[in-house]
């Protein structure tokens, strides 16, 4: 009875994967042919395609003829022997009168994979380290399935937005330890614990599956990407359409607020200046009120002073008699004084050219000066160039005499040239392998240890090769070299960067082994090798030449050192310092005196500018006293109607004061009167007005938070929108209701269903071959059900072998 539960629960998955295919098409009645699509493909470990095919399920409708387009590898009839016609990416199969109320062919292409809204790739650890999947089958420990979707752009649009993905596997609980897929729906079916994931439309996704196991296998992941057709999205589509009509009355009333809050704004701050205004105007007059006393006070001195100031006005006529009488004698005075200094004139002209001519002199021998002062400089430059050579020298000869002394003991010790060892050319000779730049001993060391990995690569794939049957072509296609080293380096505790560069640097020097320049850089090593021999005995020959020269040099240096004590700071180097030293101070005491005839010539040359600017500048006064004069006497009438001007103002100033007076005295009195009342009533009106206007503006400032909080309802609307309709997902774009398209060509019109069904390869030890698949039985003219049978037999033995003990 249980054997029969399980066999049950396997037929009921099995049968949700082939459910696509099997759905009903179109009701009868419809013209055209209409069609049902599953593609099934098998995937390697890593999420590769391996195989891949897509079934059509046509319903007739009587048509004689049916015609499919697409782009197929090769084209399998699944319902009779009838053979189609293929042409221009047209599949037509000529149905006659007896035509099949449904038919069923499979097509070979791996374009509707390529067309998925999703790229799929899976990765592997162990305990936590980066794994092979091949290597995993039977592996003890904790076994992690990394699957990873990512959203492919250049799919269709209709794919993107209506697919959805679901990603399922299965575990028999009684051979695993634990189970861990955060995100995942995991039930438990009998002893099968089913763990299933979901992706959205447009989404991306990062799935893990933890399973601990003490003989860990895998059945594989089934994908299965179908449009999302349920009633209830369609409320999606209503929601967008809706969004879409409130949007537009949204932006409309958004508008609207963002033109009240700016007037609102403008508002505010026109009444609060307004009130501000009225405090100031306020202000104001509180300063008059309390002024008035004041001011009164002030008028009355004024009135009071006004008589005295109209008496103070009565003599002033007289005094303007006595300046018209003073202004005429002035300009007559003026006058008698501009033809005295007119006079000096020539005078100033004469010193001015004798001043002149003295700068001229001065000038001359300012340059004799200057010309005797260069020869002391040139002197001392001279003495100091000579004695600073003699230090020169003197150095240089200890220099000298300490070099020879060196080269004597070096020439005494000499011993002659070491033979070569070739062992030195291989440590210093350097190579360029792949970028990298290495000695040649290195290189063949690193050499060496590649090829060692190569033989232990072959025999691991001669290992492969006898264990499986495979042909040892087939073992290095499925297992190649750089895999192999990435494992060994894993293996060794390199993380997988690491690991990949060792690789690398492996692949390439077998690949240099391979190259003319190491065959040219081995050629070379042997002949340095024989050649060695030879060149030790050239160097025995020089070292026998080096110790006949030895003595006769060491008695040449012996010479020069006793030269170098001569011409050293006791002999001729020592004598010239001396001399130097004596023009030296000579030369310094002629320095102390240099410049002082230059300084006093060049004292006079100023003198002399002085006074050719003060003759200048008595011109000038000259001049200015001429110009005094003329100005003088051509205002002097007018001056004078000035002044009679001025008497009668004084007249009229004095009536006038004296009719103001009375005037103000009148206007104090009003003033006095009417003021306590007026000053009442102005404060009581600014205080109440300012008040109520600034009690106005308390809810207009309240217009920043009201824009803050609408923004900010904007945002978060905005934002959720795009993420649902292409940030995170695509599930607001989603339409139910939608036409399914064609996977293989967008001629095929009357697609009823759409649905792909992917299996990833299985991991497990001692696995048998796998059956025959259906295309490789196309000949077989059975059922249909034959032919379906065949397609989905690794559905079946991957589901229904959980179940087995």
């Amino acid at each position: 009875m249980k054997s029969t539960h399980k066999r049950a629960l396997a037929l009921a998955m099995s049968a949700a994967l082939v459910l696509g295919t099997l759905t009903p098409a179109m009701a009868a009645g419809e013209l055209s042919p209409v069609c049902d699509e599953s593609y099934y493909a098998t995937l390697d470990y890593y999420g590769g395609l391996k195989d891949a095919s897509v079934v059509k399920s046509y319903r007739t409708n009587g048509r004689s003829t049916l015609t499919d387009y697409g782009s197929y590898d090769e084209v399998i009839n699944l319902t009779d022997s009838r053979t189609p016609t293929v042409a221009d990416g047209a599949v037509t199969f000529d149905l006659g009168e007896d035509a099949p109320d449904r038919f069923y062919f499979e097509g070979k292409t791996e374009q509707p994979f390529r067309d998925l809204p999703w790229t799929i790739s899976l990765s592997y650890k162990l305990n936590g380290a980066p794994a092979l999947a091949e290597d995993l089958a039977g592996s003890t420990g904790l076994v992690e399935i990394d699957l990873d979707v990512i959203p492919n752009l250049s799919a269709s649009e209709y794919a993107r937005n209506n697919l959805v993905l679901t990603a399922a596997t299965a575990f028999n609980a009684d051979d695993i330890t634990s189970l861990e897929a955060p995100g995942a729906q995991v039930q438990l079916v009998g002893n099968l614990r089913a763990v299933l994931f979901m992706v959205m439309p447009g989404e991306e996704q990062h799935f893990a599956i933890r399973v601990g196991s003490e003989d860990f296998s895998f059945s594989g992941l089934v994908l299965l990407a179908v449009p999302a057709t349920l009633q209830q999205l369609d409320q999606i589509a209503d929601l967008r359409e809706a969004k879409e009509k409130t949007e537009e009355s949204y932006d409309a009333i958004n508008d609207s607020l963002d033109v009240i809050l700016n007037s609102l704004d403008g508002m505010s701050g026109s009444l609060n200046a307004t009130a501000n205004g009225l405090d100031q105007l306020n202000r104001a007059r509180g300063t008059i009120s309390a002024g008035k006393d004041g001011v009164y006070s002030s008028v009355d001195a004024a009135l009071n002073a006004s008589g005295s100031l109209t008496n103070s006005m009565k003599p002033v006529n007289g005094h303007l008699d006595s300046a018209s009488q003073a202004l005429t004698d002035t300009t007559s005075t003026l006058t008698a004084l501009t033809d005295n200094a007119m006079a000096l004139k020539p005078e100033l002209e004469c010193a001015r050219s004798a001043i002149q001519s003295i700068q001229s002199d001065t000038k001359k021998l300012k340059d004799l000066a200057g010309s005797l002062e260069s020869y002391n400089k040139s002197a001392s430059q001279i003495s100091g160039d000579l004695q600073s050579d003699c230090e020169d020298m003197g150095d240089a000869l200890e220099d000298l005499e300490s070099s020879l002394s060196r080269l004597e003991s070096a020439l005494r010790s000499a011993s002659g040239v070491s033979e070569v060892d070739p062992s030195d050319l291989t440590d210093s000779t350097k190579v360029n392998v792949g970028g990298t730049q290495m000695t040649v001993t290195e290189l063949l060391s690193k050499i060496s240890a590649a090829q060692k990995l190569e033989a232990a690569y072959e025999a691991k794939v001669k290992e492969l090769s006898a264990a499986s049957g495979a042909s040892e072509d087939v073992i290095r296609a499925q297992l190649p070299f750089h895999t192999f080293l990435v494992g060994y380096f894993t293996g060794q505790g390199l993380s997988p960067e690491a690991a990949d560069a060792q690789a690398t640097g492996i692949e390439q020097l077998i690949a240099f082994t391979q190259t003319q320049d190491y065959q040219d850089l081995m050629s070379t090593l042997d002949s340095v090798n024989s050649g060695v021999d030879g060149v030790n005995d050239k160097i025995g020959e020089i070292n026998g030449l080096i110790t006949g020269l030895t003595k006769p040099t060491a008695r040449v240096v012996e010479d020069l050192q006793r030269l170098t004590v001569f011409l050293g700071d006791d002999g001729l180097s020592g004598d010239l310092a001396k001399l130097s030293k004596l023009a030296s101070d000579l030369l310094k005491d002629l320095k102390e005196h240099e410049g002082d005839a230059s300084a006093l010539l060049t004292h006079l040359d100023e003198l002399g500018d002085l006074a050719d600017r003060v003759t200048r500048n008595a011109d000038t006064a000259l001049d200015l006293v001429k110009q005094l004069d003329d100005t003088l006497g051509a205002y002097e009438p007018k001056a004078q109607q000035a002044l009679t001007d001025a008497q009668d103002l004084v007249t009229a100033a004095s009536d006038s004061l004296s009719a103001l007076t009375g005037a103000a005295q009148q206007t104090e009195s009003l003033l006095k009167a009417s003021g306590g009342d007026l000053d009442a009533g102005t404060r009581q009106a600014l205080s109440g007005l300012a008040e109520a206007l600034r009690r106005s503006t308390t809810g207009l400032n309240e217009t920043d938070t009201i824009r803050n909080a609408k923004d900010t309802i904007t945002g978060l609307i905005d934002d959720e929108w795009e993420s649902h309709t292409g940030g995170d997902n695509n599930l607001l774009l989603m339409d139910a209701a939608a036409k399914p398209q064609s996977m293989t060509d967008s001629r095929n019109q009357d697609v009823n269903s759409v649905q792909f069904i992917l299996r990833t390869q299985e991991i497990k030890a001692g696995e048998e071959p796998e059956e025959e698949t259906a295309p490789a039985r196309h000949s077989d003219n059975g059922t249909l059900w034959t032919r379906i049978k065949a397609m989905f037999r690794d559905f079946w033995n991957a589901i229904t072998g959980l179940f087995r003990k």
